[in-house]
């Protein structure tokens, strides 16, 4: 291992030494709008692009990882006026070819093959080389993430995007047989984490198998045959102008559905991009495998439910897309809080083990069994001991009290266990511990949850936690006690976000620092729940302006243009495989159970804003993320995105059925199970611990595939008890969770089913709107957004601006000696220990486009610090 970090690192160097300095070859385009330098080796030095006035790079990588670059091949220039390079090895010839098609790059590719035998590699690889490290704040906003690469049939498309939200788009006009992301720990079979992905390379010629949707004959090449593709590369103003750009780019059709999860009887409209309803066909293929002809604009899915494929064909060349018809939201919920009954939850190091708690607790509250609540209540109280001192309130010190999460999660589940049951017992509990976390033994003055100097705020939303907990004490406020109580831990919470709504994604989290999934729509999701607490209008718009600044940068790990129901909308995350044993542990997980906390967000902001495009996001984002679970009930742990894995896997041992063996497997764009529902302890009773056992396998007991529960947690909040419907300026409308149909002047809204007890209506015109909802008639005129029927928890709040009130000074903690290592790590890393001032501050952040000031309301001055809000 260590010799092969040293050669990676020496080749690296020596690759940089190489070429680092000679002469580089220079490629304008056509349009004059980019231009490129090419080392001497044939990758890109350099590329920029002419925006807004100025030259802007999008970066590209000068390692082991430079691209484009045939993996493996030694090029050189051969035709420096054609700019092409070649290289040969073992009779098997490579090109690339530098060319401009106006607007942007485009790269032919070829490999011929001069040998008496046939080429069958496991891949031909080319490395894109775009830079996607993101190691830092503020570097990361210039590394361009592999968003999206999909293959079909006939090409290849996608993009890179930047958490500033430029894009890099890449297609081909010929068949690609597959792709890979070639993460920082590509190829290693051993225990370890890495949250670094460093470019991407496309596998022109792959080994099968490979899924169904890829070319399935570009496995080798024959003697004597020559392949040829030619690469589109350039820069594509915004997201929506993906699929058209790249459409015309590379002559090829593309689709966009509007909506990727349905219910059952409803119809989407879809967009051709590439091609038109002339000259193409499409064709809809059935869960039942029928196949059926599709003409006009809509579609309708007439035959049962589960995932439906269409197919658009022009002319010889193909694309697909896919939409599920789903199941009621109670019907999954109720199936996965039989799991968990099934399948109880194990205590140890991580919250993840006992997530499923969430599950049955909301299970007990719409759909009461007292013999399964009554097993799973006892068995919780009993480890609820075990993880916390109950007389002194202090956690466990075997239970991994450093890890706030752990405590931040056992709060919910009591919230979630009292909203079931009502007893007191279990919110005096729930607020013991939050009073632990907003001591001072966690919570530092500055408002931020801290575990050994690191940044606990945004891992698993402690602060959104507390919030939820005190909704549940606001129904107690007529007694002194809970009213006090209310108060602390709504202050508690108030502080940790307002400290977010400064920092925004300048923040840390536990574990390898990145451009973090979780970090990201952890601090979006709590900003946008503080504003809907607010009823200050301009109050409320701050928090509003500062979470969608946040999930705007997200977008970037999220699969928001893919036409694909079981990902459409879900977040990028690739280091959590270890939680079901999985080797390697870097592949892409997606959806995964975090997936709800952007869900969360995107919910929090339609709320707000009333934009139609959150409230379409977190409806299909939560439809893939709900496919987790198989058409039979059968809960799975997640989404593979990823086309061919070489990987070892756990599997049931059948002469042990509490044992696994590991097995050599080989996955791609699949469902992975969980392990926990067998890959138990003999003994259950006491911690179980995650790592490597002296077998070489994972510890019995001490998965983490339950972070699968977050899905049904954020089912209950924002789909399982309402229903939305959206009146346009035009007069159209669309309803989820409901059907809804005109009436004369009159919208007549039906839900979906009898949980719906509450319609949030957003209406652009003056709209009569009648519905039924819990046996009752409502019929109501609506402009604007409004709740019919029961109010949600957050609504029935009355926030106290004096709460978000906080000026401390922390001038007697500063260290003026020590020098400044990092200057743009972040100011707030800084101020205490190097005497910055707010003036500083100010003059820094303005010099890179943040404006000053935006005092609306004094409560927002956190610190010495005067609040500010950047250029969003």
């Amino acid at each position: 291992m260590i010799n092969k970090f040293f050669y990676t690192c020496l080749s690296g160097l020596l690759l940089t030494c190489s070429f680092g300095y000679s002469q580089p070859t220079t490629l304008t385009g056509s349009d004059n709008s980019w231009r490129i330098a090419i080392n001497p080796n044939g990758t890109i030095r350099s590329y920029e692009t002419y925006r807004n006035g100025v030259w802007d790079s999008i970066p590209f990588r000068n390692d082991n990882k430079s691209g484009p670059r045939w993996d493996g091949i030694d090029l050189s220039l051969v035709d420096k006026n054609n700019l092409l390079f070649e290289g040969t090895q073992n009779q098997i010839t490579y090109r690339l070819q530098y060319t401009s098609a106006g607007n942007h790059l485009a790269i032919k590719a070829e490999i011929t093959n001069h040998s008496q035998v046939e080429f069958a590699p496991l891949a031909a690889r080319l490395i894109v080389g775009v830079n996607s490290e993101m190691r830092t704040f503020p570097d990361w906003n210039n590394k361009f993430f592999p968003t999206l690469l999909r293959c079909e049939k006939t090409h290849l498309w996608g993009y890179f995007m930047s958490p500033t939200q430029r894009i890099l788009g890449i297609c081909t006009a010929e068949p690609v047989a597959s792709y890979n992301l070639n993460y920082i720990q590509e190829g290693n079979m051993w225990f370890d984490w890495g949250h670094q992905i460093r470019t991407a390379s496309l596998a022109l010629l792959h080994k099968l198998p490979l899924p169904a949707r890829h070319p399935q004959d570009l496995a080798s090449l024959r003697p004597g045959e020559k392949k040829q593709w030619t690469i589109h590369l350039g820069e594509i103003d915004k997201l929506e102008n993906v699929k058209p750009t790249l459409a015309l780019w590379g002559n090829n059709p593309l689709l966009e559905c509007s909506q990727y999860t349905v219910a059952e009887g409803e119809t989407i409209t879809y967009k051709l991009f590439g091609c038109d309803n002339k000259n193409s066909t499409i064709e809809l293929l059935t869960p039942l495998g029928k196949v059926m002809p599709v003409a006009g604009n809509s579609i309708s899915f007439k035959d049962g439910k589960g995932v439906y494929t269409i197919r658009l064909t022009a002319g010889a060349k193909t694309s697909e897309a896919m939409v599920n018809v789903r199941e009621n939201w109670s019907w999954y919920l109720k199936n996965a809080g039989d799991h968990v009954f099934k399948y109880p939850p194990i205590v140890g190091l991580s919250c993840e083990q006992i997530y499923g708690y969430y599950t049955a607790f909301i299970g007990a509250k719409y759909f009461p069994d007292k013999a399964k609540d009554k097993m799973l209540i006892q068995r919780f109280e009993k480890q609820l001991a075990m993880m916390w001192d109950t007389v002194a309130w202090t956690p466990n010190p075997d239970a991994y009290p450093h890890r706030l999460q752990n405590h931040s999660t056992t709060m919910g589940i009591l919230a979630k266990l009292w909203e079931a049951t009502h007893e007191l017992r279990y919110l005096e509990l729930a607020a013991h511990i939050a009073d632990y976390l907003a001591s001072d033994k966690v919570q530092t003055p500055d408002g931020v949850y801290r575990s050994h100097k690191t940044y606990y705020t945004a891992v698993i939303y402690p602060a959104k936690s507390m919030l939820d907990l005190a909704l549940c004490e606001k129904r107690l406020i007529a007694e002194p006690v809970w009213k006090e109580r209310y108060e602390r831990h709504f202050n508690s919470a108030a502080r940790a976000i307002n400290d977010l709504l400064i920092r925004r994604d300048d923040i840390d989290t536990e574990g390898d620092l990145t451009f973090e999934d979780g970090m990201v729509s952890c601090c979006a999701l709590q900003i946008g729940l503080l504003g809907l607490w607010q009823e200050n209008e301009e109050l409320k718009n701050v928090y509003a302006n500062a979470a969608k600044y946040v999930l705007n940068k997200h977008q970037c790990l999220e699969q928001l243009q893919i036409p694909d129901t079981r990902m459409r909308g879900a977040t990028l995350r690739y280091w959590e495989a270890l939680d079901i044993y999985f080797l390697p542990n870097q592949v892409m997980n997606s959806p995964h159970g975090w997936t709800g906390w952007k869900i969360y967000a995107s919910y929090y902001l339609y709320l707000l804003t009333g934009d139609e495009f959150y409230l379409r996001d977190f409806m299909d984002t939560l439809g893939a993320a709900a496919q987790i679970m198989a058409p039979t009930g059968k809960l799975r742990w997640a989404f593979l995105p990823d086309p061919f894995v070489k990987a070892k896997i756990l599997v049931q041992n059948p002469q042990q059925p509490r044992a696994a063996l590991q097995v050599d497997s080989v996955v791609g764009e699949q469902y992975l199970d969980m392990i926990s529902p067998w890959y138990r302890p003999d003994d259950e009773s006491g911690f179980h611990f995650f790592g490597q056992g002296q077998d070489g396998l994972g510890k019995r007991g001490s998965a983490g595939d339950n972070t699968v529960q977050e899905i049904f947690k954020v089912m209950e909040e924002c789909a399982l008890t309402q229903a939305y419907l959206i009146v346009r300026e035009d007069g159209s409308f669309q309803a989820w969770n409901c059907k809804a149909t005109k009436k004369g002047a009159t919208i007549d809204v039906v839900p979906n089913e009898r949980y719906i007890d509450k319609l949030h209506v957003n209406s652009k015109i003056p709209t009569t709107v009648t519905v039924s909802l819990n046996g009752k008639k409502h019929k109501q005129e609506v402009t604007g957004m409004q709740w019919i029927g029961e109010q949600p928890p957050f609504l029935l709040t009355q926030s106290a601006s004096s709460a978000s009130a906080q000026r401390l000074d922390l001038t007697a903690r500063q260290d003026t000696s020590r020098i400044l290592l990092n200057p743009d790590k972040g100011w707030y890393h800084h101020y205490l220990d190097n005497s910055i001032t707010d003036d500083t501050v100010v003059t820094r952040y303005a010099a890179k486009g943040y404006k000053f000031p935006l005092d609306i309301n004094s409560t927002l001055h956190l610190g010495c610090f005067r609040y500010f809000q950047r250029s969003i």
